[in-house]
């Protein structure tokens, strides 16, 4: 793929949107998403940012077709969640992601107990 327009069409076809699900998505106009993937312009910072988080895919795959083309699920979750977690939340986040399984159910299970006990 060789254009930022077949790029586009490729991601938003990956993730078995139609223009009018991306327009809902994104905001953006039908006539717009369609210019843009038959490369009539480029997109505008803006636009990245929204096609990004909508397809889940990188800005820089987009504009060259480098790097690699999904963002990594755990960037997509620190950034969905991060920006509005205070900062001991986000402690026990990025701790608990670092657990094992089995690790994670405990403290899950752990929680609960307290949970419940400090609501009685």
């Amino acid at each position: 793929m060789s254009t930022i327009g077949q790029r586009l069409k490729t991601a938003r076809k990956a993730k078995k949107l139609s223009l009018l699900e991306v327009r809902d998505l994104t905001g953006l106009s039908t006539g717009n998403l369609s210019d843009l993937e038959n490369d009539k312009f480029s997109p505008s910072a803006n636009t990245l940012i929204l096609l990004r988080q909508v397809l889940n895919v990188t800005i820089d795959w987009i504009l060259t077709g480098s790097e690699p083309m999904e963002i990594p699920p755990d960037v997509v979750i620190k950034e969905k969640t991060l920006s509005y977690l205070a900062t001991d939340e986000k402690i026990l986040l990025d701790t608990y992601n670092k657990l094992t399984d089995e690790d994670k159910r405990n403290i899950i299970g752990y929680m609960s107990l307290i949970a419940n006990k400090n609501s009685l």
